[in-house]
């Protein structure tokens, strides 16, 4: 292992070698099963100024351009005239000792680790540097520390977001195998609805939201997935920027343990929880399987996705544990990193942040979001819907839509948009039971519908066929039928003549 700040020389000649050592050269081979960047690739990464010394770092800078404009990494001879042309003023002696090193003795994926690990390195001792005198000439006070927190935070990101994806990592349309499609791997969610409609689960990488009028119940709703995807062995983070982290708790306790509402309000101390812990306890014993289930509140309004993103890396970090699911109750009520001039934009730039979060930690954040004001009595919701932005549906996987009326204790959850699996305007009711803060199934027939099953496309068509049918004007009645405008041509019989006796008789056969 080479220290960076004991051996910093040697590790700047040991990555300016490997990085310029020309095409032709078999030294350094790169192994075909080694899935890391070409040297070619590598060579804009690095800049001149890393290298603190200044031979090196002239020499690169040079070498560097050569290879912008000729794209061809330059051999030693050519090296050799590209320093005398640039007037580097360098001997002979000085120009041989910079090559002075026996790549040999490491092997590929050890020289690109240490590249790699090189070019963060100065890129973090640049960024803070950046910092440090963006700091000292910058008046702070409680009115702008927050937005400079957000661009020292920016600074940051932008300089140490350095891709080191291979240009050859892609997918290329004439190569057959490229086609082949991964199977989706899906997270249990609990729902055999959501698991049908989103092909397996919760699937990383997904953003999926739910929208809803104001007091549809779209709290209960999250804390009801969070519940059993938590049951079903999913590790599960909460924000909660709505409810307290308590209130959240009784609601995640109650549809868990089966406690009632009402009981949790007189659990005022440690001493009053031996119920709770007893059927923990129990619940453990029955299901084996339990993921974790972690609940932490925001401040209404100032949390941005990178703070719920750094609270759970935290956790994650801390405990070992590898979160599959985010539940963020709810998406209005956090912040863009930056500003946005109208709600519109705001709501557009807070999902995309989430959908960036959930991409980078291989998570599936779920949220939900109001619908407008002109939808809020509609017997049924769509994706025109949303209230504040349209620019959210772009954006999501997968958009649910939760229907109810205001006096209703069963839920209608519709999938309105789905990125990849189908099964759109598919439906599940639900009961609540407000006791319990839980959603149980229906089972009845008319309680469900899938839009893609065989037997719902079968219908479908039956239905248009006969419709089809029924406007024609070659319909041939039944022969016990006879047309309408025949029927209302026809005399209407006198009523016959009824006697008490007749009522007698007709009452006594009933």
């Amino acid at each position: 292992m080479i220290d960076f700040k004991e051996n910093i020389e040697l590790l700047e000649k040991i990555i300016f070698n490997f990085v310029l050592t020309e095409d032709d050269n078999d030294i350094i081979m790169k192994p075909k099963n080694v899935e890391t960047l070409d040297k070619r690739e590598v060579i804009p990464l690095i800049k001149a100024h890393y290298f603190n010394d200044d031979s090196l770092q002239r020499l690169y800078r040079e070498a560097k351009k050569w290879f912008i404009e000729y794209s061809k990494i330059p051999t030693r001879n050519e090296l050799r005239q590209i320093a005398n042309l640039a007037n580097l003023d360098m001997s002979e002696s000085k120009f041989n000792s910079l090559f002075e090193v026996d790549l040999t003795s490491y092997n590929y994926e050890f020289l690109f680790k240490y590249t790699k690990a090189f070019i963060f390195y100065k890129n973090l001792n640049a960024s803070v540097i950046d910092v440090l005198s963006y700091l000292k000439t910058t008046d702070i006070n409680p009115e702008n520390v927050e937005l400079i927190t957000n661009d020292v935070r920016e600074k940051f990101n932008s300089k140490l977001n350095v891709s080191f994806t291979s240009a050859e990592s892609g997918l290329n349309f004439f190569t057959s195998i490229d086609h082949v499609q991964l199977s989706k791997v899906g997270n249990p969610t609990g729902f055999p609805f959501f698991d049908k409609t989103l092909g397996g689960g919760w699937n990383p990488k997904t953003l999926v939201v739910f929208q809803g009028r104001p007091k549809v119940g779209k709290s209960m709703v999250l804390s009801n997935i969070a519940a059993r995807a938590f049951m079903a062995g999913c590790h599960v983070g909460i924000g909660t920027l709505e409810l307290s982290d308590r209130k959240y708790m009784k609601r995640l306790g109650s549809s868990i343990l089966s406690i009632p509402f009402k009981d949790y309000d007189s659990m005022l101390d440690n001493s009053q929880v031996s119920e709770v812990a007893h059927r923990i306890q129990h619940l453990k014993n029955e299901m084996p399987q339990l993921g974790q289930l972690i609940v932490k509140e925001f401040p209404t309004g100032t949390a941005s996705a990178i703070d719920i993103e750094n609270y759970f890396l935290k956790v994650q970090q801390n405990t070992g544990i590898k979160f599959t699911v985010i539940v963020v109750d709810y998406i209005n009520l956090m912040r863009p990193l930056r500003e946005q001039g109208n709600t519109y934009e705001k709501i557009k730039v807070i999902s995309e942040e989430l959908r960036a979060v959930a991409i980078r930690n291989e998570w599936c954040i779920i949220t939900a979001t109001q619908i407008k004001r002109d939808a809020v009595d509609d017997q049924d919701i769509s994706m025109s819907d949303i209230a504040e932005s349209f620019g959210l549906v772009h954006t999501v996987d997968s958009l649910f839509g939760l229907i109810r009326g205001p006096m209703e204790k069963r839920m209608k959850i519709k999938l309105i948009a789905n990125r990849d699996g189908g099964y759109t305007e598919s439906f599940k009711m639900y009961r609540m039971s407000y006791e319990f803060a839980k959603l149980t199934e229906e089972y009845d027939p008319a309680s469900e519908f899938y839009s893609d099953d065989d037997d719902t496309q079968s219908l479908e068509n039956q239905m248009r066929t006969q419709y089809q049918i029924a406007h024609t004007n070659t319909t041939t009645l039944p022969p016990n039928l006879i047309p309408m405008d025949v029927a209302l041509a026809m005399p209407v019989p006198p009523a016959a003549h009824k006697t008490s006796a007749d009522y007698d008789d007709l009452l006594n056969s009933i």
